[in-house]
């Protein structure tokens, strides 16, 4: 049923199109639209979930044909198909232009004229058009059937069954909940949590409720726990000291220090070493790669080295692991360590020998796969996917010792729509995760910029659960656009306060962080929709896609444009800031590079271009991919200025001396000349992502976040 029948509204004719457009999607990929293990969860779905890309499920999906669906199935209804006539001359244009419409034309004879009906009451008029709905979608389903159909089969073939398991909710407090490590005998718990106000590491037995801070002395944030084999050290990534990788006993003695840097640490199955990255990736969608290494540590001397370092130039890991790898696993006895690693945006799985020999894929395809951590006995690699449209559970079957894939990936569903970091017990029964509910939506707040304060509440332009991230303002101050990041990443607009939203892309590439033009009448982002990640842009009425950049040697993201809208900044991953000339852009052209930044292992990420033209405000992002400070590039010069040690995603204001930032949550704003910050504005429990300013600086919109966690016990039957 539709979202309005969902809601207990009137009804016409559009709600019998969104029940079509459901029937179409199940045809298209053999799945339904929406799901859920009760009433309940079926009808939130309805009312607040996107269906997983039609795509995604049936990779042979034509592009248009998946745009007919979900624009059947979108659930504000007066940007839904208004009529099924309408709707039929889509599928009848889509049907005339497909190779398989034009093969099978002659058998498929043309469905006889309708004559128009007489007039008739304005009571009965629903009826008819509800009337008329059924009998399009009955005549239209045949129409599909030829279009979709292959020779061996209507759909694809079902998914594997899911491994049988049973579910328990192992933590209730408020708030988030991530990172559990399940001790090898199962009995006992740790995992990162914010109920003290920062993250800290907590314990908890298994089944129990009495929960127990261990690094309630420190006030940096402690996350990532890992108990040892013998279950007698936990190893954790702490931000004290300036970071790096920690151990102490299980109980929260004796902490000391292993590493200066690191994220992920993973014990090898003798307890003497452990295996870390060099960057974070605990987000898939976040981790920007740039050829990071894994490292190893003898926890008992401290001694450190590196792997899959130099492996990572050669023929080899190039094919496997082009830009390093993240997230490391041991296997139990040894041979290979199990890593995340990235590819032309994609994020897959794969193994190695516990020295950095021998790459071997583990997945190779457009699901986001990560977090693999083995079975005790060896034979699976479990990992998180979204491959069946929701993040969950998976295995793979292969050999410990070569990493030779044995079979196809098997799903152990869990009941929650987004799963998050894996631990399994010695047993090989018990698995623990997270299980989390991520929310992101743009908010708009009144700003005083004489008096560099705001005004009243933030208030919310989009709500649901689509993640509404990276908001824009057009140069009228009428649109924001912005991307959503959850099922698919698409363009998305809407007006000033909230109302007329509009989606601009609508297919499987992933279409991040919007700019808008100076002129307004082109909106800048970057996609992987050329095959790899390049800077795109679109005509704000969704039409004139022009591709910016071409054949970059890493990914560019973050498009600036200049004032006079003849420039294009963007940031190379890795690499630095480049510029193109817009008009000028094509394959053969060459972009600028920017200068380095002066005694810094990091790189100047651009961000916002000042009014003048003539400065660039950006931030330091270090070689692990965080940021660490906001600096100033002048074009004139080609020298930069550093303002801050913190921080990220710098704006300029309209008076070219001040700047918001955001910096752990919070929004704040920035003197460039005295270089003092003052916090703006803290919307706790929400996090302040991404902010910008309307063009009259008397409104900020913002990117609010926040996520509720629990860790959940699956036993595997």
């Amino acid at each position: 049923m539709s979202p309005e029948q969902a809601r207990g509204e009137d009804l016409d004719a559009r709600t019998d199109l969104f029940s079509f457009g459901a029937v179409l999607y199940e045809m298209a990929t053999g799945n339904l639209p929406f799901k859920g293990a009760t009433t309940a969860l079926v009808f939130d779905a309805i009312l607040h979930k996107l269906s997983a890309a039609a795509a995604r499920l049936n990779p042979e999906l034509p592009a248009e044909l998946e745009r007919i669906i979900n624009k059947a199935l979108e659930k504000d209804r007066e940007v839904r198909y208004q009529s099924a006539a309408e709707l039929r001359a889509d599928l009848k244009r889509f049907k005339r232009d497909s190779d398989s419409a034009k093969t099978s034309a002659a058998s498929v004879a043309a469905p006889a004229a309708v004559p128009a009906p007489a007039p008739m009451p304005a009571g009965w008029r629903s009826w008819a058009l509800l009337g008329a709905a059924v009998l399009a979608g009955i005549m239209l389903l045949a129409a599909a059937w030829y279009v979709l159909r292959r020779p061996a089969q209507l759909v694809k073939p079902a998914q594997p069954a899911a491994i049988a398991a049973t579910f328990t909710q192992l933590t209730d407090q408020p708030g988030a909940k991530l990172f559990p490590s399940l001790s090898p005998d199962g009995k006992s718990l740790a995992y990162a949590a914010q109920a003290a106000g920062n993250w800290d590491i907590y314990f908890q037995r298994v089944g129990g409720r009495t929960v127990i801070n261990l690094t309630r002395d420190c006030p940096a944030d402690d996350t990532q726990p890992a108990f040892s084999p013998d279950g007698e050290q936990i190893a954790f990534r702490s931000q004290r000291e300036g970071g790096g990788i920690f151990v102490m006993g299980a109980t929260g003695e004796s902490v000391r220090r292993l590493t200066d840097f690191g994220y992920n640490p993973a014990w090898s199955p003798d307890g003497k070493e452990i295996v870390f990255g060099a960057a974070n990736g605990s987000d898939p969608r976040a981790w920007a790669g740039a050829r990071h290494a894994l490292w190893r540590v003898n926890v008992a001397t401290g001694e450190k080295r590196q792997i899959a370092a130099e492996g990572a130039a050669q023929p080899d890991w190039r094919q496997v692991a082009p830009l390093g790898a993240v997230q490391p696993s041991w296997s139990p006895h040894g041979y290979r360590i199990a890593f995340g690693t990235q590819k032309e945006g994609r994020r897959d799985i794969a193994t190695m020998t516990a020295d950095g020999r021998e790459p071997v894929a583990a997945t190779n395809d457009t699901a986001v796969d990560w977090n693999p951590i083995w079975s005790p006995d060896g034979r699976h690699l479990y990992f998180l996917s979204d491959r069946s449209g929701s993040m969950n559970v998976w295995r793979i079957p292969l050999e410990e010792r070569a990493g030779k894939v044995l079979g196809a990936p098997e799903p152990l569903t869990t009941p929650a729509s987004d799963t998050a970091f894996l631990s399994i017990a010695r047993d090989g029964r018990h698995l623990a995760y997270a299980q989390r509910v991520d929310s992101a939506n743009i908010y708009r707040i009144a700003f005083d910029a004489r008096a560099g304060k705001v005004m009243g509440q933030p208030a919310a332009l989009t709500s649901g659960s689509r993640a509404a991230v990276a908001p824009d303002v057009s140069p009228d101050g009428e649109w924001v656009t912005f991307h959503s990041r959850t099922p698919q990443e698409d363009i998305f607009m809407v007006r000033q306060d909230g109302t007329g939203l509009r989606q601009l892309t609508n297919d499987i590439y992933k279409d991040r962080v919007p700019r808008w033009s100076p002129d307004g009448k082109r909106i800048a982002f970057y996609s992987n929709r050329s095959g790899k990640y390049e800077i795109w842009s679109i005509q704000a009425d969704g039409s004139g896609l022009q591709q910016l950049t071409f054949n970059s040697p890493a990914i560019p993201v973050y498009p600036v444009w200049s004032p006079d809208g003849a420039q294009l900044a963007y940031h190379l991953q890795g690499k630095g800031a480049y510029i193109i000339e817009v008009g000028k852009s094509g394959p053969g052209s060459s972009p600028r590079a920017l200068a380095p930044l002066p005694g810094s292992e990091g790189v100047f990420l651009a961000w916002s271009w000042s009014g003048d033209g003539r400065r660039i405000a950006g931030f330091e992002q270090r070689p692990d991919g965080t940021p660490s400070g906001i600096w100033i590039y002048s074009l004139d010069t080609g020298q930069y200025a550093r303002l801050t040690d913190g921080g990220s995603d710098p704006v300029w204001l309209n008076d070219g001396r001040r700047l918001l930032f955001v910096q752990q949550g919070k929004l704040y704003l920035l003197d460039s000349q005295t270089k003092k910050a003052q916090e703006l504005l803290s919307a706790s429990p929400h996090s302040i992502g991404r902010a910008t300013l309307a063009p009259d600086n008397r409104i900020i919109y913002m990117q609010l976040s926040s996520t509720e966690s629990d860790i959940w016990l699956a036993t595997l039957q």
